[in-house]
């Protein structure tokens, strides 16, 4: 049997010719999720992968049957995607965020759904098709121990990334943030694999340098005393690894000191907002004090940190940019991505929102956390945009820029080390990515046209 597996991308980093990718190679990850479906699949199977900022989608290719992971943003192009590979009678099935949260949409334009994680239905799903009796719905159990075969990298070799090493250590977040999809889709459960497992797959990486890992946890921490093991196991293999976490493992200092020792390099970090307000509102109990002491703790152990805010909360004014900026300034964090808040179908926030009538648009394809979709109450959409325009451009301002990478830089003569080396190089990395991205979509309007000679 023939399988096609799919990565969607937005239009703008869509490639348009074979192996021609877009975008820049720092911010082009493959996607872990199909490593794991090919890893689960029979080896007499063949496997063709399409990730589309690589290469475009030939509706020609000889296949039975078509895999789409679909996020919401990427719904319509999963489905325009569907429509073409059926009427050639293909059959197509849809797994990921937007199918699960959204299955009665998703059903009319596939002929099957995986809601929840997909290796739980994977194989099932192919001894089904294979007999000719493919269910409409194939719902997982998220609620079992995470059991997954070491991810089958090799599906990615030639494809343009940087790296693939990409391991998944636990799913999910216990946490209740009001516009977190994750945590509905994980139903807001936190679960983890056993280490030995883990430990198993990083010895088997095959992508240079091996000793580089990226977990792509939601929030690798949030389980501490698991964290905790974790990282004193990941201690005799000499590795440097990122990952996500939220802001409050800065609050153990056994923790972070075991997370630097274990190899730690960098982290993303969700601040979501500097407003007390806006955070109890989201069902979180941080602060701006509560978040500087969680970043010097960090630094304190040479954490690289990357910061993500979300702009457009009710309680956000003009001032709020600023104030933001005041806050990256004195924290010095290496890195920041400002969203829009975006209100994704399926959570606390989506039905609120619809509800009070301030959504601006049902496009789901403008719902990529970079558009303005919902009204916030204190600020006009326009002064919103300018907003978050204005405080992307100044941080990613050369000068700026220069001071985070020279800060880099003299740790790295102050204690040299492979791991700094690493900081270093992934902080001019990241921010010329970050910088060529703002210029690049001041072509479609994303940011002020302005920008395009930040």
């Amino acid at each position: 049997m023939k399988i096609m597996l799919v990565s969607l991308i937005k239009d703008y980093l869509r490639a348009e010719k074979p192996k021609k990718p877009k975008g820049t190679i720092f911010l082009r990850f493959p996607s872990l999720a199909l490593a794991n479906l090919a890893s689960l699949t029979p080896e007499d199977d063949e496997i063709t992968v399409i990730d589309e900022q690589i290469s475009p989608i030939d509706y020609n290719m000889n296949v039975d049957l078509v895999a789409i992971s679909v996020n919401t943003s990427v719904a319509k192009r999963a489905y325009e995607i569907a429509d073409n590979f059926r009427k050639k009678g293909v059959k197509v099935v849809f797994g990921g965020l937007h199918p699960s949260l959204m299955p009665d949409e998703s059903l009319k334009y596939a002929d099957s759904i995986v809601i929840g994680d997909a290796n739980e239905s994977w194989k099932e799903l192919l001894i089904d098709f294979k007999k000719n009796k493919l269910k409409r719905k194939y719902i997982s159990n998220q609620k079992k121990p995470i059991n997954l075969p070491t991810p089958k990298w090799e599906i990615f070799k030639k494809m343009s990334y940087l790296n693939t090493n990409f391991i998944e250590v636990t799913r999910g977040c216990s946490h209740n943030c009001k516009f977190c999809s994750t945590s509905v889709f994980y139903h807001h459960l936190h679960r983890k694999r056993p280490i030995k497992e883990v430990i198993r797959d990083i010895k088997k990486v095959k992508s240079f340098p091996k000793n580089f890992i990226f977990f792509v946890d939601d929030n690798i921490a949030c389980d501490r005393e698991y964290a905790k093991k974790l990282f004193k196991a990941l201690i005799p293999l000499k590795i440097i690894w990122i990952s996500q976490a939220t802001v409050d493992i800065g609050e153990d200092e056994e923790l972070v000191k075991l997370a630097s020792e274990s190899g730690c390099g960098g982290l993303f970090l969700g601040f979501d907002s500097i407003s007390k307000l806006n955070l109890e509102k989201m069902n979180k109990k941080h602060n701006y004090i509560s978040y500087l002491k969680s970043v010097r703790m960090l630094q304190k152990y040479e954490i690289v940190i990357e910061g993500g805010f979300m702009f457009g909360f009710d309680n956000d004014t003009k001032n709020t940019f600023r104030e933001t900026l005041e806050f990256l300034k004195e924290s010095k964090i290496e890195s920041f991505l400002a969203m829009y808040l975006t209100p994704i179908p399926g959570t606390k926030i989506y039905n609120e929102y619809k509800k009070q009538n301030k959504l601006l648009t049902e496009d789901h394809s403008l719902y990529d956390f970079r558009h303005v979709v919902a009204r916030p109450k204190k600020i006009t959409p326009e002064e919103l945009y300018e907003g978050v325009s204005f405080i992307s451009k100044e941080f990613y301002q050369k000068k700026e820029m220069n001071k985070r990478i020279k800060r880099r830089l003299f740790y790295l003569l102050k204690n040299p080390s492979v791991k700094n080396l690493f900081q270093l190089i992934g902080t001019i990395a990241i921010n010329l990515a970050f910088r060529d991205r703002i210029k690049n979509l001041s072509k479609d309007g994303t940011f002020p046209k302005s920008y395009r000679n930040i």
